[in-house]
């Protein structure tokens, strides 16, 4: 296995659910087009490692190829993209116009480029040469025009390179396997939440912040769409992607998942007098929900891949310390709102996609503790990464906690899909 660079945190497996009649079908029909696909990058002499995740029954993992570096030349003319352009080529895209930010001379249509990523905020488009830190992603091909990027860098859209040497050789998710429905890209912590939120056919089950969409249209396949699921989120655009997924999976948005644009801080009328039931719109009463899913806006620090640069301190990238301390103030306040609205007997998963013990084992405590006497921790299944916080009742090891910077045995494949992820933590209650 190549060793990753120190500037460059990419992640070794892809997992994908898989919601076809078929298993060995899809296998192989995947393992056809990813064959295809990595010898279009290069990849010649590599064959795609995929398997079927040992204790997720839906989730398919894929072994990303980490490319050694001093096999790719580096002498075609030098394309500049933004950071973010730049992570989503470490996870297999392509480039599209408005990651671009510059373009050396003596590119054009058809030709060569080797790809880089600023590593420094860099907002002079092309008429300022970039001379801050960059890291090599690789090369692809120039598929626009010259001038479409040198006019209106904003109004382009669209593929402007094409990845034929990336660094990193991972599945690209528009092909037609992924546009079908038969397979979602999700993340393998993201796919362990939905499930350990225990959602059974025929109840009544609330996602309170679920966009983009990924858990909760998760959970509308284990519910085999039977009961009423509630998805929640304040932003409308955000919104109109979970309903564009719902409609490519071919998921009642009618009668079933019903979707609405609202506050999760005010989800919870005590008062009852503007309060309905879950098949009316928000808010609702107290106590009308058997599941419900917190996945709270955080301050995202597990998040990967990610391109690192000497600034970066602790791992707090560029987030800055008033920034941070609000995640935990509205997660506070979202907890308040999700305990109101189970029923008694009924579970709450909380979850993040940060490693700070402030948004996570902080706020596990504090409910405990302080807040909330009817809440008591319980155990999750599945379980993939237990991880120990000494809670008032005794109980150890509870919850989970994805820590990527956790050392892991790194030839055992079936072990190692389970650490090397994005950061991520899960907590699971149920509500006396």
């Amino acid at each position: 296995m190549t060793p990753k660079p120190e500037d460059m945190d990419y992640v070794r497996f892809t997992s994908v659910r898989f919601r076809g009649k078929s298993y060995e079908e899809t296998i192989l029909q995947l393992k056809s087009a990813l064959e295809e696909e990595y010898k279009s990058k290069g990849a010649t002499s590599v064959s795609p490692r995929i398997f079927l995740h040992k204790s997720l029954p839906d989730a398919i993992i894929i072994e990303n190829i980490l490319v050694a570096e001093k096999s790719l030349p580096q002498t075609h003319p030098r394309l500049y993209v933004d950071s973010l352009c730049g992570v989503a080529v470490l996870r297999g895209s392509d480039i599209f116009a408005g990651g671009v930010i510059g373009i050396e001379p003596g590119a054009s249509k058809d030709c060569p480029v080797s790809v880089y990523a600023c590593l420094e905020k860099f907002n002079a488009g092309f008429t300022k040469a970039y001379t801050g830190a960059t890291r090599f992603l690789g090369n692809g091909l120039l598929v626009m025009e010259r001038k479409q990027l040198l006019g209106d860098i904003h109004a382009n859209s669209g593929v402007a390179v094409r990845m034929t040497q990336p660094l990193v050789v991972c599945p690209s998710f528009q092909s037609c396997l992924f546009q079908s429905g038969n397979l979602v890209a999700q993340n393998l912590p993201s796919l362990v939440c939905a499930r350990v939120l225990d959602a059974q056919p025929g109840q009544t089950v609330l996602d309170m912040c679920c966009a983009p969409g990924g858990k909760c249209l998760h959970l509308a396949d284990l519910m085999q769409l039977q009961g009423t699921l509630i998805a929640i989120d304040k932003s409308a655009k955000r919104l109109n992607t979970v309903a564009e997924q719902a409609v490519k999976l071919v998921i009642d948005t009618e009668n079933f998942l019903r979707i609405h644009c609202f506050d999760a801080c005010r989800l919870c009328d005590d008062n009852g007098t503007d309060a309905g039931e879950p098949d009316s719109k928000p808010p609702y009463r107290p106590k009308q929900f058997d599941r419900v899913l917190l996945d709270a806006p955080c301050s995202a620090l597990g998040q990967r891949p990610r391109l690192l640069t000497s600034s970066d301190s602790s791992s707090q990238l560029s987030k800055t310390a008033s920034q941070l301390s609000s995640y935990a103030q509205i997660q506070s306040r979202l907890f308040r709102e999700a305990i109101k609205l189970v029923k008694p007997g009924g579970f709450l998963v909380y979850s993040t996609c940060t490693t700070r013990p402030e948004e996570n084992e902080r706020q596990v405590s504090l409910a405990l503790q302080i807040n909330w006497p009817n809440l008591k921790l319980v155990e999750q299944t599945p379980n993939l990464r237990p991880f120990g916080i000494n809670q008032p009742d005794g109980s150890v090891g509870l919850v989970q906690k994805f820590d990527p910077e956790e050392p892991y045995e790194a030839s055992d494949v079936t072990n190692a899909c389970n650490y090397d992820t994005i950061g991520f933590f899960v907590a699971k209650f149920v509500v006396a």
